[in-house]
């Protein structure tokens, strides 16, 4: 049974491989001009800022709200 398994295995990997190359053939990759990946990046940075920002505020906002439920008034 397990020669089965192993032998399926290898046929299926094969045929990953086949649609792979296939896919491959019929589309071509597009390269991102220099500009359109510096416009990305900052795009990026900014949404990681605005991420590191809510998460700072929501931490802050914890904290009060764990400083008022356990009765230290700030």
């Amino acid at each position: 049974m397990l020669v089965f398994i192993i032998s399926g295995a290898i046929v299926c990997s094969f045929f990953v491989e086949y649609l792979v190359q296939l896919f491959a053939e019929k589309y071509e990759i597009e390269w991102v001009s220099p500009t359109e990946s510096a416009k990305n990046v900052d795009s990026a940075q900014k949404i990681i800022n605005a991420m590191r920002k809510a998460h700072r505020e929501s931490e802050r906002q914890m904290n009060k709200a764990f400083k008022v439920a356990s009765g230290a008034h700030c």
